[in-house]
């Protein structure tokens, strides 16, 4: 039986370094609906100099902080320098970056009941959504 669900990682440019709070909520609702969960949160800026920074939850201001409370104790910590300094390199400056490495949750019970019947995942590959935007269009 499978505890965990597949994991998505996701990273989201931004032009420049303002976050407001409408992908946050719709993020929170995802999570408290049970169809994901944020393992790691990984956030960069670059300044317009070219200067790349790792911004840490814990450094930001409280009222920021507190939309950020996405990660559960037992993770946290899959975005390394490693992953900070590779993430920098494609950044263009003045720009910020997020990264996320997200569970789907959604999964698990599908996939327990697959193997349950004998089924396994043979094959699988994500289609971008503005690709599928574009095919139905």
């Amino acid at each position: 039986m499978m505890k965990h669900g597949p994991v998505d990682i996701v990273v989201l440019a931004f032009g420049e370094a303002r976050f407001d709070s409408n992908a946050l909520d719709e993020l929170h609702k995802q999570i408290a609906a049970g169809t994901i969960r944020v393992l790691d949160l990984i956030m960069l800026q670059k300044d317009d100099s070219g200067q790349c920074w790792r911004i840490e939850v814990k450094d930001l201001p409280a009222e920021q902080a507190a939309g950020l409370d996405l990660i559960e104790a037992e993770f946290g910590g899959l975005f390394d320098e490693e992953d900070s300094a590779m993430l920098c390199e494609g950044m263009v400056p003045g720009s910020a970056l997020v990264g996320m490495a997200i569970e789907n949750t959604w999964a698990v019970a599908l996939t327990n009941a697959i193997h349950a019947e004998g089924g396994e995942l043979a094959f699988n590959f994500r289609v971008p959504a503005p690709i599928v935007d574009e095919a139905l269009a």
